[in-house]
């Protein structure tokens, strides 16, 4: 797994050219990759055609000084080479060397047309991973023209070659390309975990150069506007366009979003801050829809954060304004209801649901019994949250077919009312029944499912609790310790910046024990 000559320029610039977008840079991060996909011969090759591999070593040393006419020639001679001598694998990757040349000299077109040369050689040659660096290369080409959603579903096929064949620094390349296509995007989140897993990797193989460029990359990528941010700026704009106009509840709505967004952010005493802020503007108003959603909202975070006896408190003080709420006749009572997320009743439905979760069984079914009646079947939010419910009782008394089940429903319910939280969470838990089950390898993919939906959700608490889940399971198989060690890092980073240190330390001393 030590990362060679080749491959540590290749990542150092390419992280130059995920840092600049441009330039010289650029030039350098195309020479290191054709260097480092046209040298690597794959593994256990016999080296039977001594005379093309010295030619393309040639054309390799000449293409590095700037010999451009050598290099050409030399290239083509070694793919007549191993044409001749019916290496299918040998003649993809001179192939590859002489695609990445013409690209480098300026000639994109026709470079592109030799990669699909090199393809074809790969691909009947059953050479996977000479079709990953092509991909890679390609990939390449496409983000040279700012061709992002075909450079990102590039560099994403070769990752995931990569990956598959435990070639793990050629993954945390492909990674940066990623992480860089995605930035371009406007997908900062997103672009954030690439980073992750990039650091995590380079962190494992020891390289220290390698996790100076993640570093470097993520602290640029931080200096832009993410999907959370430029919802900060709406909410703020929002709060302050209402406090100027003395709109009290606009006010309010505006700080309840905010909250929302800082829990899923994974900033808790931010969120603490707006949730508390419109609840005491709400209960000024008078206006306790709008209380019991701010109490709810809190009752939720604090649960997830282990916080039980924070949550029963908020959830009671959400459940205690129902009545009120059901019955106020104001013309901001009504104002509100029609931004609210459902009914007032489904509202209730949903804070009984959750707080039956820290209830004893009996009590939770009679709390999840008066929650139906409020909302009949049908309202997937509703119905997704009683089954995740009923599911944790069916748990609690050792029924596991019957929790699973409910784990199940609970996530098709969520899924169909849009709702990737409620999702990622009813995932998580299912996947943690597989485990304790022991059915690693239906809990793994669960665990995955539950990482995407929390990802979606801009969720960075789940996130962790997956990926830690994701690391148990593939830690029992001989194959995936690798694997989960990069889980058991990104977790420790997670928790970390949540400020859960104890978790943290937990994720870093597993990942330091698969070594």
């Amino acid at each position: 797994m030590r990362l060679n000559r080749l491959c540590v320029a290749a990542t150092l610039t390419v992280a130059a050219l995920v840092l600049s977008g441009c330039g010289k840079e650029e030039q350098q991060a195309e020479d290191a990759a054709a260097q480092l996909n046209a040298t690597a011969a794959p593994k256990g090759a016999p080296g039977a055609n001594p005379r093309a591999e010295q030619l393309l070593a040639q054309a390799d040393t000449a293409a590095n000084q700037g010999r451009d006419a050598q290099a050409h020639d030399a290239y083509e001679r070694a793919v007549a080479l191993y044409r001749d001598a019916g290496d299918l694998a040998g003649q993809g990757r001179a192939l590859l060397g002489l695609a990445t040349h013409t690209r480098i000299t300026g000639q994109g077109e026709v470079a592109r047309d030799i990669y699909a040369r090199a393809q074809a050689a790969f691909e009947r040659a059953g050479d996977e991973l000479g079709e990953a660096k092509v991909a890679f290369a390609l990939a390449e080409l496409e983000r040279a023209r700012f061709n992002n959603d075909a450079a990102l579903t590039g560099f994403q096929a070769a990752a995931d070659a990569f990956r598959a064949h435990a070639e793990w620094a050629l993954e945390a390349l492909a990674l940066l390309g990623i992480a860089d296509s995605e930035r371009r995007l406007g997908q900062i989140v997103t672009a954030d975990a690439t980073i992750a897993r990039a650091r995590a990797i380079f962190e494992i193989l020891n390289d220290r150069a390698g996790q100076l460029v993640a570093d470097r990359t993520r602290e640029e990528l931080l200096t832009y506007v993410d999907e959370n941010d430029a919802a900060r700026l709406k909410l703020t704009y929002d709060i302050n366009y209402a406090d100027q106009g003395g709109s009290r509840r606009l006010e309010a709505q505006g700080n309840l979003g905010m909250g929302h967004l800082e829990v899923a952010a994974g900033h808790p005493v931010q969120a603490r801050r707006f949730l508390n802020e419109a609840r005491m503007i709400f209960a000024e108003m008078k206006l306790p829809a709008g209380e019991q959603d701010a109490w709810a909202a809190l009752g939720n975070m604090e649960r997830r954060l282990g916080r039980t006896s924070e949550a029963r408190d908020a959830y009671e003080r959400a459940v205690a304004l129902f009545e009120r709420a059901r019955n106020d006749p104001s013309t901001e009572a009504r104002a509100y209801a029609e931004v609210a997320v459902g009914e007032v009743e489904e509202r209730q439905a949903i804070v009984l649901a959750t707080l039956s979760l820290l209830d004893a069984p009996a009590d939770a079914a009679k709390r999840l019994d008066a929650a139906r009646t409020l909302a009949p079947p049908g309202t997937p939010a509703v119905d997704g949250a009683l089954a995740f419910a009923r599911a944790e009782i069916e748990h609690k008394a050792g029924r596991p077919d019957a929790a699973l089940a409910g784990y199940a429903a609970a996530a098709e319910a969520f899924d169909l009312a849009e709702l990737p939280l409620g999702a990622g969470q009813a995932l998580l838990a299912h996947a943690g029944l597989e485990r304790e089950r022991e059915n690693w390898t239906v809990a793994a993919p669960l665990y995955d499912r539950a990482i995407d939906a929390f990802i979606a959700a801009r969720d960075r608490i789940g996130e962790g609790e997956a990926r830690f889940g994701l690391a148990q399971v593939l830690a029992r198989g001989s194959t995936g310790t690798m694997e989960a060690n990069v889980q058991y890092r990104i977790a420790a980073r997670v928790f970390d910046e949540l400020g859960l240190v104890e978790r943290s330390a937990t994720s870093v001393n597993a990942a330091r024990a698969l070594r």
